[in-house]
């Protein structure tokens, strides 16, 4: 057995405690760029893995700071990870932080399990590449145009996980966060087995003169989870692309807010003011769950979903889409020379004609045991945000209920007496209560269903609820 290795970086460290164990780490400056760190681990035993990362460039009014971390730590079991973190730019615009890592993880049937994490996170301010009217100096600051900032992060953890398949990608540059992850509780051979709690986290803020952006998702997944998938991006807008699929509790949330107000002093333009919010939220106490979903918040916000649930037992599922969209559009004409222009107000002598739009739409599904979903929902505030376009909302939800049965019926049911009908279902060769139970429970797929002539107990040439009568008084005799 190898000694246990110790082996420490200026931005990471390594711990491994193994009977077998493979470890290289690299920390090398290359050709334009700072820092590299490349780390190889596969290992039986005990694993602690850190590396953190930073860059800073600029002045607080303008410039932008980059942050990366992320760690593992097992207590036994069969762990490997190939993993690389690297920093670099030639200069302030081209600086970045770029890492990839691939995980696998198995408990191995020992009482080892992982927990694991990552998170970044990016902050920028400078100019915003608008330009300002000569008469709104004073409201913005600057004669060449206003300032823009922005923060965006995104963050995972994993705990308890006991197997575990997990690849990331994260790149943050001046401005622009981009993190992708895709995450499955399996063993080696590919069979989900292991319970763990998944969670992740996404946060986009953006400001100029003339807008204010927010966004926000936060997910958790607690029990079995067969594709734990994200992709965020935060930069000149915010974009989410997730989908769970999972047999556990779940838990998701979603909200996404824009508000722009445009003070046109030069008088090219109506000046007009809008908002929009887009939310959504879901909850499940146990059951089969496969949602695909995804956000856009850039000149609009748009949103698609679909999703899919199926109850176990006693479990049940709730989830609520809302939109809003309101805005607000004054048609005089202040021009450069008024006085309120100078100062980013209006002239209250001026004629103050306003136009107010709101628009609000939800859809709201509780407590259900089964249910298909799926939506479109797009929040428009005026093509190119000039204005001069009306308010446009445009949501759009199909919601069904399919039918559900026990498909395990099929495989044991049983004619005990021979005259070509299904009195049997529990397949203990004999007709009973319980026969009756499951042929209520299953009666909408069972008269839909190719084999539908077999449980025309009362011959009348389809399958409907006299059938059940039929078979109730079958059984008592």
């Amino acid at each position: 057995m190898r000694r246990p290795a110790v082996c420490k970086v200026p931005s990471g460290s390594t711990l491994v405690l193994a009977g077998f164990l493979t470890i290289i780490l690299l920390v090398q400056p290359l050709q334009g760029a700072e820092i590299r760190i490349g780390t190889i681990i596969d290992t039986v035993g005990m694993v602690d893995d850190r590396s953190s990362i930073a860059s800073a460039t600029g002045t607080a009014g303008n410039g932008s700071a980059l942050a990366y971390t992320d760690s593992s730590l097992s207590n036994g079991g069969s762990f490997t990870l190939t993993k690389t973190v690297e920093s670099g730019g030639s200069d302030s615009s081209s600086r970045s932080i770029d890492a990839r890592k691939i995980l696998q993880y198995n408990a191995a049937g020992t009482p080892g399990h992982l927990s694991t994490g990552e998170s970044s996170v990016i902050t920028f301010s400078g100019p915003s590449g608008s330009e300002a009217g000569p008469g709104c100096v004073l409201a913005t600051g600057s004669r060449s145009g206003g300032n823009r900032s922005s923060i965006a992060s995104a963050s995972l953890d994993i705990a308890g996980a006991t197997s575990l398949t997990l690849t990331s990608r994260t790149r943050l540059s001046p401005g622009d966060l981009q993190y992708s992850v895709s995450a499955r509780s399996q063993d080696e051979s590919g069979n989900t087995s292991g319970m763990a709690t998944i969670r992740s986290s996404f946060t986009y803020g953006t400001m100029t003169e003339y807008e204010i952006s927010r966004v926000t998702d936060r997910s958790m997944v607690s029990g079995l989870f067969d594709l734990f998938s994200r992709v965020y991006r935060g930069g000149a807008g915010a974009h989410i692309q997730a989908e769970t699929r999972a047999s556990g509790m779940v838990g998701s949330k979603t909200e996404a807010w824009q508000q722009v107000s445009s003070g046109n002093c030069t008088g090219a333009a109506p000046r007009w003011s809008g908002s929009s919010v887009y939310g959504m939220d879901i909850l499940t106490n146990g059951g089969d769950l496969d949602e695909v979903r995804s956000l856009d918040a850039e000149s609009i916000l748009e949103s698609r979903r679909v999703l899919t649930y199926h109850a176990n037992d006693s479990s049940a599922m709730q989830t609520e889409e809302r939109v809003v969209g309101s805005k607000n559009l004054i048609s005089d004409s202040v021009t450069s020379s008024a006085l309120g222009c100078i100062f980013a107000g209006t002239d209250s002598a001026a004629d103050d004609s306003r136009s107010h739009q709101v628009i609000s739409a939800s859809s709201q599904l509780f407590g259900v045991d089964s249910a298909q979903l799926t939506s479109t929902a797009v929040v428009d505030l005026g093509t190119g945000k000039n204005g001069t376009m009306p308010l446009g909302v445009d949501f759009r939800t199909d919601i069904t209920s399919p039918v559900i049965f026990d498909a395990g019926i099929v495989q044991v049911m049983t004619d005990p007496d021979q005259d070509g009908k299904y009195e049997d279902l529990n397949g203990n060769q004999r007709q009973d209560i319980q026969d009756l139970v499951l042929l209520f429970r299953n009666f909408e797929w069972l008269s839909q269903s190719s084999i539908s002539p077999r449980f025309d107990f009362n011959t009348n040439g389809r399958v409907d609820l006299a059938d059940l009568t039929h078979a109730f008084r079958e059984i008592q005799g």
